[in-house]
């Protein structure tokens, strides 16, 4: 008997272990490095262009002083830090490298934004002097926080660096995690509450989920569409299918149209999902009626 329960503990503690092993795993793998943006001044209401008829990316502009070239960078909120793409800015003179790292000044709206610390990524394509849109990079979680933020996608702006709460939002604000620059949102689905990330880069989509939500979401007997996506640096098979569901966060109910699962995802990027106990992905096409109040300083947010 006294064997047993010591092979009883044995396991006990090496599940403990596994499981300890895991968080910290996770916490160090996803724990993004210092901010080094320095923010001035308000933006102003800053005019959203979409890529693609099914909106798959929000792209937002921005200048480089004495440049009159229009350039723009994706706005994605599930990326903890903003980057430029290294075939895109070799034309760029208002950035310049060393040890792989953009160091610049660059506009977005009236926000002036310095950095000598942001990140190089290998990919993007060349711009060229004619072409149309001149896409350089990514503005990612890091231009939130501390921050208030604005995204209006009902009149297709975005206003950064707010001063000063708007008011029409003040008595529905509702506490979010901003948890290693991630917006963990919990609201309710199915009469259940979970935790869902908002993710402006899965643009295209309302909920990104792992494929036994999907099963339990979708409408019976609904089309599935199969598509091909890009993600660094792997192509994914999204599955996306019709829903009849509503997902309510405080005083506002956001129907659930559509949901979709990937296969491709890592097994890290799966396990993260599980391990967090967060249900899937917000995109920006559940919100396209709405407008989104974002206090990262506070870690409040209201949707109407």
């Amino acid at each position: 008997m006294k064997t047993f329960k010591k092979i009883v503990v044995s396991i006990l503690m090496i599940i403990a272990l596994s499981l300890m092993s895991a968080y910290f795993y996770f916490d160090q793998k996803f724990t993004p490095e210092k901010n080094y943006l320095k923010i001035e001044n308000e933006s102003g209401n800053i005019p959203i262009t979409w890529t693609g008829n099914n909106k798959s990316g929000l792209l937002l502009p921005i200048h480089f002083p004495k440049d009159s070239t229009t350039y723009y960078m994706q706005f994605d909120t599930g990326a903890a830090y903003t980057e430029f793409y290294s075939q895109a800015i070799q034309n760029v003179k208002g950035i310049r490298i060393r040890n792989n790292l953009g160091a610049c000044i660059f506009y977005l709206g009236q926000s002036k934004i310095t950095s000598d610390q942001i990140k190089i990524s290998d990919t993007g394509k060349k711009t060229e002097p004619n072409g149309s849109l001149k896409i350089i990079g990514t503005l990612g979680a890091d231009i939130l926080e501390d921050r208030k933020t604005l995204i209006n996608f009902k009149k297709n702006y975005i206003a950064f660096n707010i001063d000063q709460e708007p008011v029409e939002f003040k008595n529905n604000l509702i506490d979010f995690q901003f948890t290693k620059r991630k917006i963990v949102i919990r609201g309710i689905l199915k009469d259940k509450e979970e935790k869902f990330l908002f993710d402006s880069g899965t643009s295209a989509y309302e909920l990104l989920t792992h494929k036994e939500n999907w099963q339990d979401l979708k409408s019976p007997h609904s089309k599935v569409i199969i598509e091909k996506a890009q993600s660094r640096p792997t192509i994914l098979t999204t599955y996306t299918a019709a829903s009849r569901n509503n997902i309510h966060f405080k005083n506002k109910s956001i129907p659930l149209n559509e949901v979709t699962y990937v296969e491709g995802f890592s097994k890290t990027q799966y396990l993260l999902m599980k391990f967090s106990g967060m249900t899937g992905m917000l995109g920006n096409k559940i919100f396209l009626k709405n407008c989104l109040y974002i206090d990262c300083s506070r870690e409040k947010i209201s949707i109407e």
